[in-house]
């Protein structure tokens, strides 16, 4: 049976199908079609409370009774309101005043609902709502679009990193890099003609591949020499229209050339980061299993595994570096479902600084949680 996630619809219903479809397809495209559903209703079933709510303004929304009741039972229950109008500039005749408060969304442009489904996948914790990228590129002829993109990426709700913006004078470089790409998990490579020239580029594909990292390059005109051990990764292939030159002779990107780009990271950053916490689930079902534990799959990248002993553990996942917070979502989950169970969580991360691991577990101190690396998962069921 799949894990399903309720999301209320309230408000104009006339969107709702093709939205329904797209996000059926987002699923299907990451590779959690058949075990994850999203599933957009016009009311809550009843004796089950929505995960989101999405409320479809329009001009008999504003001031609709039963709208408005729908929206005060929601807020009541500190569930998250996206407002959707058509334009933002008609917001507060479209909505009512009791939604006012939260950032709304314009369905507009070129795709609004394969846009609109990323949101939605990610407030509910399928995917990624902090969407961290790393730009590698070669400064020489790479840092004017590297900007360029990093300006892009703040704008459509990515993190993007950028050593020159990112790290401190004083620190060192190498060494931050190294933890950055542990935490933001999916690197954009720029291979400009002279990237393949630099050995901090070539460094950074090199732990992104052994990481086993998201990776997507852009590829300049010309077919630039490729990084060593890229052969085979995920392409886009600029076109010479794509490229200009800015007033200080620098390549820069054209606005067509960075819609599609933006396009494809919003595909391969999502798919990057479910592949790895599937890897990390298989694997600690294959440990549990081969232990001859139970394993039962949960919502939000969690498993419940009851030992040959009946010892019952809860298991959570990070694809980054563990966090407190990655803790408290782990604790609130074991309490949900048992308590007394014992409760895990295993990232991604090989290797961990010494002040990253003193901190978190001062966090679960007196708290029976404990986390571990994915290579250390051998034996613990």
């Amino acid at each position: 049976m799949p894990s399903v996630y309720e999301v209320q619809v309230v408000g104009y219903q006339n969107k709702r199908n093709k939205l329904q479809k797209t996000i059926d397809n987002e699923l299907i495209d990451l590779g959690i079609g058949g075990s994850v559903q999203v599933s957009l209703r016009k009311n809550p079933v009843s004796g089950l409370k929505p995960l989101l709510v999405l409320l479809f303004g329009g001009k008999n929304t504003k001031n609709n009774a039963s709208v408005k009741l729908q929206l005060q039972r929601a807020l009541k229950q500190g569930l998250v309101v996206i407002p959707i109008v058509d334009n933002l500039g008609q917001f507060k005749s479209q909505i009512p005043a009791e939604a006012s408060k939260f950032n709304g969304f314009e369905w507009s442009g070129k795709n609004p609902a394969k846009e609109l489904a990323h949101i939605v996948l990610g407030q509910l914790g399928i995917e990624e709502r902090d969407r961290r990228i790393f730009i590698s590129h070669r400064r020489l002829d790479g840092l004017a679009a590297a900007e360029q993109l990093h300006d892009e990426l703040t704008h459509h709700a990515f993190k993007p990193f950028i050593d020159r913006f990112s790290i401190q004078p004083g620190e060192a470089v190498q060494e931050e890099i190294a933890d950055v790409l542990e935490d933001f998990a999916f690197l954009l490579l720029l291979e400009t003609p002279d990237a393949h020239n630099s050995n901090w580029v070539y460094d950074e594909v090199d732990y992104a591949l052994a990481h086993v990292l998201g990776v997507l390059i852009i590829q300049w005109p010309g077919k630039p020499k490729q990084i060593p051990g890229s052969a085979g990764l995920p392409r886009h292939i600029l076109k010479p229209s794509d490229i200009v030159k800015n007033g200080h002779g620098y390549d820069i990107l054209t606005p067509s050339a960075i819609k599609t780009i933006i396009d494809e990271i919003e595909d391969a950053q999502a798919c990057a980061i479910v592949r790895r916490r599937k890897l990390l689930l298989r694997g600690i079902q294959e440990s549990a299993r081969d232990a001859g534990a139970s394993c039962v799959p949960l919502k939000d990248w969690a498993l419940d595994i009851t030992g040959a002993t009946n010892k019952r553990s809860i298991v959570c996942v990070t694809p980054r570096l563990p966090t407190c917070e990655d803790l408290q979502h782990l604790d609130k989950i074991r309490n949900q479902i048992n308590k007394k169970a014992s409760a895990q969580l295993v990232h991604a991360a090989r290797h961990l600084s010494d002040s990253r691991k003193d901190h978190l577990k001062w966090v679960i101190r007196g708290k029976r949680l404990n986390f571990f690396s994915e290579n250390a998962i051998g034996g613990k069921w």
